[in-house]
């Protein structure tokens, strides 16, 4: 099909309009100027003229184009139909050979189809039949389940008893095994730690004191005066230092233990550090268990005591208050010592040493022994001697010979302690003094059927003996001549000892 020719607008371009000659006129200047100004005007009036026709003709131009391009376009898609058509015509003998082989393909799909229906089918069944065995097998698998968890109930139940009888079986095997105990030795071995720390701070800061045998007797005359002095010393003792001038360390030992004793170590202070209130509480606890029913035996009070007393121990704030009484315990006594001895009382700070080697290691030792459930009791009195009370004498303050043996004897006049071998004067009755002062209390361990205790520091004894000791000479014959008189009886043998 042929192209469509150009269609032609059916309009020729506008011709210029012929501008006639000018006529050469004379003419003024101002018509000259109104001439040259119509002719422009003239001009451009017809430009635009033919621009509105050039513009119309274009315009129509287009729409014509346009027309004639949707007509090409048509006359283009029925081109291209009719190629498809005679194409399809031309291979419509290959299509159906495709058609045959493609249904070819899909029969065999089907059949390999249905081959494989039948192998899932056959699949089922077995699978059907598997879980038919795992449904039976799961059935009985929970039977079995229900049969253990019973069993198991059961052997927990029992475990549960068990459990019980083994606590029970437990708290009776601590009941009956002995408590925790704080060994003696500890408790001798704090106690004599105490003792030796009041005889070196003495010999540390007794040493040169001029003033102490002056203010020992003003003392009970002196109303400013320490009281706890006052409560303390009695006559008979400041009566011994006047004799005795070198006794004075041996007073200042017993003024230390004396305080010692009553603030921090005394029977009736329940524990060191503990209120008022809670020892009251404690102490009326202990008496209710007593009476109650049935009778618990001693040991379990004394357990049940020394338990408390160390729980009370680890509360916040008890340390701080058992600090708090021991520094006023170690300040009234550093007020009553620089009384005596003027010479310490210049010393910085010098009660904190007394507190740290003195105070605390009784507050320690006090503490151990509450927490014993052993009962310790110091007895600062000398107990009456046995060679008294047999041989009829009642008087507590006469020292005898086997004396020597229970006590630690220290003669007050020359500071030394008596030996088994000592060289002394022997009354017929055995008497070798009298005691002046227990320098160094008795520590006993009491016993639940007995009142007696057993001993565990010796007592040290300041005495005043009936006669100066003599001193001891090389060889037997020596003694022979005076033996008779001091040991009040007959010279001995020659050859004993």
């Amino acid at each position: 099909m042929e192209a469509p020719s150009k269609v032609s607008s059916g309009h020729e371009p506008s011709k210029k309009p012929v501008i006639p000659p000018r006529t050469q006129k004379p003419r003024t200047r101002r018509s000259t100027d109104d001439m040259d100004l119509k002719q422009p005007e003239h001009d451009v009036r017809a430009l635009k003229r033919d621009y509105d026709d050039i513009k119309q003709e274009l315009r129509i131009t287009l729409r014509e184009n346009k027309e004639q391009a949707t007509e090409l376009r048509d006359l283009k898609k029925q081109n291209v139909h009719l190629k498809e058509t005679m194409r399809t015509q031309g291979d419509s003998r290959s299509f159906k050979d495709q058609i045959l082989s493609e249904r070819r393909k899909f029969y065999e799909h089907v059949d390999m189809l249905d081959d494989h229906i039948a192998h899932l089918k056959h699949q089922l069944e077995k699978t059907k039949l598997h879980m038919d065995q795992l449904t039976f097998q799961t059935r009985e698998a929970n039977e079995e389940k229900t049969t253990y968890e019973s069993k198991l109930q059961n052997l927990q139940k029992q475990n549960s008893r068990l459990n019980e009888d083994l606590t029970e079986c437990r708290d009776d095997i601590l009941r009956l095994q002995p408590p925790s105990q704080i060994p003696d030795s500890k408790i001798a071995d704090e106690y004599n730690n105490v003792y030796h720390q009041i005889a070196s701070w003495v010999d540390d800061e007794a040493e040169e004191s001029s003033a102490m045998e002056t203010r020992l007797a003003n003392l009970l005359a002196d109303k400013d005066a320490p009281g706890l002095l006052k409560s303390i010393l009695d006559n008979d003792l400041i009566h011994a230092t006047k004799r005795y001038p070198d006794a004075e360390p041996l007073i200042l030992r017993y003024i230390i233990q004396m305080h010692i004793h009553r603030c921090i170590l005394a029977d009736t202070i329940y524990l060191f550090g503990l209120d008022e209130h809670n020892e009251i509480i404690l102490r009326s606890i202990a008496r209710a268990m007593e009476d109650l029913e049935p009778k618990r035996e001693f040991l379990t009070i004394q357990r049940w005591r020394s338990e408390t007393l160390q729980a009370l121990a680890r509360i916040d704030g008890f340390q701080s208050e058992q600090n708090r009484k021991a520094t006023a315990v170690s300040k009234d006594l550093w007020t009553a010592l620089t009384y005596l001895l003027p010479e310490i009382s210049a010393q910085e700070n010098g009660w904190k040493r007394l507190h740290d080697t003195i105070t605390m290691p009784a507050v320690r030792l006090a503490t151990n022994m509450r927490f014993s459930t052993s009962v310790y009791r110091i007895i600062t009195h000398l107990p009456r001697s046995s060679s008294s009370s047999s041989s009829g004498h009642s008087d507590s303050h006469v020292i005898y010979q086997p004396d020597i043996q229970r006590y630690s004897i220290i003669d007050i006049a020359t500071q030394k302690i008596l030996r088994q071998d000592s060289v002394l004067k022997i009354a017929e009755d055995g008497r070798i003094g009298e005691h002046v002062m227990v320098v160094q209390p008795l520590l006993l361990r009491m016993q639940k059927d007995s009142a007696a205790g057993v001993a565990l520091c010796k007592p040290a004894v300041a005495v005043k003996l009936d006669e100066p000791m003599a001193r001891r000479t090389k060889g037997v014959g020596k003694m022979a001549g005076w033996a008779s008189s001091w040991f009040g009886g007959e010279a001995p043998e020659a050859g004993r000892t």
